[in-house]
């Protein structure tokens, strides 16, 4: 994983996080409903976990979904809300690292920004369908 990546990333986490939430409680999701501090803190941990991925392996970012998508399912928060904040934030840092990446790490660092976030996305449909198989309770 690239050093450059992850500083990119880190020293526009907040930039990120803050973006993620505004553009969330935009949005016609259920992510309108939840306090708006709490919604910047869970961007902003979302975030940390991009980081992470970039730093630490790819699968952090997917380690992290995981353990937000079940949150949010009992939450009551849709496959289709957890996506779109997915989107929202591979968007956003494609934009970051396509902007102020080296040209030499410049592929290397979009693909694994795209790595983190399929990874991600596997997770994520992977959570959704045991949720919509399980018992209910």
């Amino acid at each position: 994983m690239s050093d450059e990546l992850r500083q990119i990333l880190r020293r526009h986490s907040p930039s990120l996080a803050a973006h993620l939430a505004a553009e969330l409680t935009k949005s016609d999701s259920r992510y309108q409903q939840i306090d708006t501090e709490l919604l910047s803190e869970r961007c902003a941990k979302l975030v940390e976990a991009l980081v992470s991925s970039a730093w630490q392996g790819s699968d952090q970012l997917a380690q992290r979904v995981t353990s937000i998508a079940r949150q949010r399912f009992m939450e009551g928060i849709l496959l289709e809300d957890l996506q779109h904040a997915l989107r929202i934030l591979e968007v956003d840092a494609w934009r970051v690292i396509a902007h102020e990446s080296s040209p030499d790490s410049k592929i290397t660092n979009l693909g694994t920004l795209s790595i983190a976030m399929g990874y991600a996305r596997d997770e994520l449909a992977r959570i959704a369908q045991l949720y919509a198989f399980a018992p209910a309770s």
